[in-house]
């Protein structure tokens, strides 16, 4: 299991700050930010009955965000300079049900460029209940 991230407040530049452990749609899920560093990120959702669908397993567009927001936040941890980016697509395959326990999701940047591919796995008990690949682009900042 991953060592939680003590920082609550991280400064990437003078124009941008981010509170990452107060992102508000994470904070609705009940996802945690454990790290995020060298093109990497870690986070955690634990299960929720109010995020099941009617059969008592976790709702795939729960388990989506934890895969996009792990996939954002790796991509930050790779930025000298912030600049907006957004998912171009994403595809998830879904291995597992969830229905129980704490859900990580690991990210990994696969290479750094303004078009940015990543992937993510997402594991419960340790056991790999979804696999997802994403493409972002950063934007021009200037625009």
């Amino acid at each position: 299991m991953p060592t939680e991230n003590k920082a609550d407040k991280i400064e990437l530049n003078t124009n941008f700050d981010i509170s990452v452990n107060t992102v508000k749609y994470f904070e609705t899920l009940g996802i945690e930010i454990l790290e995020y560093k060298d093109g990497t990120s870690v986070l955690k959702l634990p299960f929720n009955k109010k995020l099941t669908q009617p059969f008592g397993i976790m709702h795939g567009g729960a388990l989506f965000s934890l895969a996009d927001g792990a996939c954002g936040l790796a991509i930050l941890s790779t930025m000298k300079e912030v600049k907006p980016f957004v998912t171009v697509e994403m595809k998830i395959n879904y291995l597992e049900p969830v229905n129980s326990g704490d859900t990580y999701a690991y990210a990994k940047v696969l290479r750094e460029g303004r078009v940015v591919p990543i992937e993510v796995e997402l594991k419960n008990s340790d056991k790999l209940v979804a696999k997802a690949i994403s493409t972002y682009i950063i934007l021009d900042s200037k625009k």
